[in-house]
């Protein structure tokens, strides 16, 4: 438990940091740079790329997280692990590859009258496809070895400050247009080759064989396993990325730049629970492999209220200063209010769960989790391309709402019917009650200057929580890190 709260903090500060970083980038920066279809150019062909590194993974990312525990064996290079890896996923590669040949002309034809940027620009995505399969392969494997936090440090700071000067090398017009794109693809492939050479100094980055490891029980366990993790991959990005890409199919590549940057504000509640899920996986799986069920609900509790603190802290932030947003952000930007609201929701109620999907996934029922899905794909599809024609973007934001909500809870359900798990108390109950209250508060406050409106409002809400976290005891972990803070501070003066 303490490495899980360690590394939270740690990847979270990381996390945080990255999102300034990310904030300037797209939403301070990119809105005076580029058009919206630019900037939906850049989300979609992410998003695009992100569906296929999916795909291409083959499932094995499930694999990492259910089996590398068996795997484990440091003077022996992991068993062959890592060869094993770039195996499956040098396959997954060439599979998508073909495949994107093959299509490639058909997608570039189809998108040539509300796409024509994506039309012009798209053999970028298969390189894209290739960085993003790597960097999760290394990623995982550093997660696995329990070093989560190089990963974050790396994707949400270093790529988002190599991405910044890159932009400013086209706002002071070093570089046009093409060359922008080009130097943002060629950057997502910087963080996987950082964590080769961390790797290398560790010696953590050895091929070895695998072949008389692997028995047949274990290849068929592998094959089951990576089977559902297709499919778990799919829904893991059904929610943040298929979205972008049936805005820009309905609505072109306008309305998909501005859905992403109000977006944008929706996922930073969930800056902890992307902490939390790259550190907790291993520590779960190794609980279940020592069927240690004290371990697993004290992890279940922990991430469900830490992360409620800390979404519907960032949430009643966001939307208390909803004017001041689009008092920074060009009219266009508007029609992006209600996305910003009901896509927050759906993270909070991600979020409010804790680590309910990593606990099953990881546990002897994964299959069900599979199933689970399975069913939230067809849900985000299936309401995506109903309310997109019908509401536009913000059609798009409330798919996202119903469909979270529908998975979230059977994923609840269904731990608590096999393993008799539940994470939630009266105490959450009392979080929902005093955020609408400070909420309410907060909108009674008089509208002032941009920056100091901002500010006030701000620090108001956060002396609000916590109040709250004092008073009621909230969370112990919080408290801890509060008391810690406050240490240090009187150490220094």
């Amino acid at each position: 438990m303490g490495v899980i709260k360690r590394q939270t903090i740690k990847g979270s500060v990381y996390s945080f940091i990255g999102v300034i970083l990310g904030f300037l980038n797209l939403v301070i920066l990119s809105p005076m740079i580029f058009t919206t279809d630019q900037i939906g150019l850049t989300q979609v062909m992410i998003a695009i790329a992100t569906i296929l590194s999916q795909v291409g993974s083959l499932g094995f990312n499930n694999v990492t997280n259910r089996l590398f525990p068996y795997f484990r064996a440091a003077g022996k290079g992991h068993n062959g692990y890592l060869s094993f890896a770039f195996l499956v996923t040098a396959t997954g590669f060439i599979l998508c590859l073909i495949g994107l040949i093959l299509y490639m002309p058909s997608f570039i034809e189809s998108n040539r009258e509300k796409s024509e940027l994506l039309s012009e620009y798209a053999w970028y995505i298969p390189a894209l496809v290739g960085f993003l399969m790597l960097f999760t392969l290394l990623d995982n494997y550093c997660k696995v070895l329990f070093k989560a936090v190089l990963g974050t440090f790396l994707h949400d700071f270093v790529l988002r400050l190599i991405i910044l000067f890159i932009l400013l090398s086209f706002y002071f017009k070093l570089i046009d247009f093409n060359t922008y794109i080009l130097l943002f693809v060629l950057a997502q492939a910087v963080p996987s080759l950082i964590i080769i050479i961390y790797l290398l100094g560790r010696g953590e980055f050895r091929f070895t064989g695998f072949r008389d490891f692997i028995t047949p029980d274990f290849a068929r366990q592998i094959i089951s396993l990576s089977v559902f993790g297709i499919i778990a991959g799919l829904s893991t990005i059904a929610l943040t990325t298929i979205d972008k890409y049936l805005v820009n199919s309905f609505d072109g590549l306008d309305d998909a730049g501005i859905y992403s940057i109000a977006v944008y504000f929706a996922t930073l509640i969930l800056i902890p629970s992307r902490s939390l899920g790259k550190i907790a996986v291993p520590v779960v799986s190794e609980a279940w492999k020592n069927e240690d069920p004290k371990v697993i609900q004290d992890v279940y509790y922990k991430s469900s209220i830490n992360q409620m603190l800390v979404g519907l802290l960032i949430f009643v932030g966001i939307v208390a200063n909803m004017n001041n947003i689009f008092r920074i952000l060009p009219p266009e930007y508007a029609k992006g209010e209600m996305v910003i609201i009901f896509f927050g929701l759906a993270n909070i109620v991600s979020a409010s769960a804790g680590a309910c999907k990593i606990i099953l996934s990881t546990s002897s029922y994964y299959r069900y989790q599979t199933y689970l899905m399975i069913i939230f794909i067809v849900v985000v599809v299936a309401s995506n391309m109903l309310l997109i024609p019908a509401m536009g973007i913000t059609g798009a934001a409330i798919a996202s709402l119903i469909s979270m909500f529908i998975y979230t809870g059977l994923t609840v359900l269904a731990l608590r019917k096999f393993f008799g798990l539940w994470p939630f108390t009266q105490v959450h109950i009392l979080l929902m009650v005093c955020s609408v209250i400070i909420y309410l508060a907060a909108g009674l406050l008089p509208e002032l200057q941009l920056i100091p409106d901002i500010l006030l409002r701000s620090l108001l809400i956060v002396l609000a929580f916590t109040f709250i976290l004092i008073v009621f005891r909230i969370s112990d972990d919080a408290l801890n890190l509060f008391d810690t803070i406050l240490k240090y501070f009187k150490r220094k003066n």
